[in-house]
């Protein structure tokens, strides 16, 4: 996953040309709340007392989720155009 954050920063630039600092920010705390979403869901299925094979089933849906959302938000969001320099 590590290889894809500067991947993504660029493209997420496009959304806010004026501010990629804050982009890059919100990007990083979108990352780390995903983690921490990640080990809550699978600590979650563990203390229904299901399976450890739960905890793959938790990311497998919260992963869903995720992808929803993001596919939700760009059918909405248009990037900036971004200025050229002649």
């Amino acid at each position: 996953m590590m290889f894809a954050i500067p991947t993504i920063q660029v493209r997420l630039t496009g959304f806010a040309p004026g501010a990629p600092t804050l982009m890059g920010t919100l990007n990083l705390a979108a990352l780390n709340l995903a983690d921490c979403l990640g080990a809550i869901g699978g600590a979650v299925a563990l203390d229904a007392g299901w399976e450890t094979l739960s905890t793959v089933w938790a990311g497998f849906v919260l992963t869903t989720a995720g992808l929803l959302l993001y596919v939700m938000t760009v059918a909405r969001v248009k990037p900036a155009p971004v200025p050229v320099r002649a």
